[in-house]
């Protein structure tokens, strides 16, 4: 059964009412996460089973597979749930960079402003640039910016993987905005 919760502009379905195709989903996202829970922003979309599985579907394109370096994937979806303001979105991937046991240096550049004074390789900056321009100014984006990501040594698959993350992530981080979430555990049973 779905229910409004206070401070959510939507109903969502609870850890222990879920059903079917929502409860047969959560326990794959709390199984594979090894978190011992669903995250509130799963829930976000648990009255709709087919929009969780692409979520869930997305979130696992996203970190459980790939090229690039999971640090620098939870990088860049904090990076840009910060550019977009998604105070829920920075505090999931900042403890995920903590569980996953990433350079602490990734989770202290979040706290700087401006990329160019990150306490990280140039080469990660070059793709935060990416990811802000992607978040801000996606249609201004031309064919130099992956020359320059190419040139620090980027592949083109991790360039790709780079790219799908920030825009996973920009629409994550808007939806959990647009339906008020706002802290971690919000949406605990």
């Amino acid at each position: 059964m779905a229910t409004p919760l206070p401070g959510v502009r939507v109903p969502v379905v609870s850890e222990t009412t879920a059903t079917g195709t929502t409860a047969a989903l959560y326990e794959e996202i709390r199984t594979r996460l090894g978190l011992g829970l669903v995250p509130d922003v799963f829930k976000l979309v648990s009255t709709r089973p087919a929009y969780l599985q692409v979520f869930w579907d997305g979130y696992r394109s996203v970190f459980h597979e790939g090229v690039l370096e999971r640090g620098v994937k939870e990088l860049i979806a904090a990076f840009v749930a910060r550019e977009v303001a998604c105070r829920y979105c920075v505090d999931a991937h900042v403890l995920f960079l903590d569980l996953i046991g990433a350079d602490p240096g990734l989770t202290a550049s979040l706290a700087v402003p401006d990329i160019d004074d990150m306490p990280i390789p140039e080469p990660t900056r070059e793709l935060l640039r990416l990811a802000a321009r992607i978040t801000h100014e996606a249609y201004r984006i031309a064919d130099e910016d992956f020359v320059r990501l190419r040139a620090l040594g980027w592949s083109d698959e991790q360039i790709l993987e780079a790219v799908w993350t920030a825009c996973q992530f920009n629409w994550v981080a808007r939806m959990a905005n647009t339906f008020g979430l706002t802290t971690l555990g919000q949406l605990a049973d």
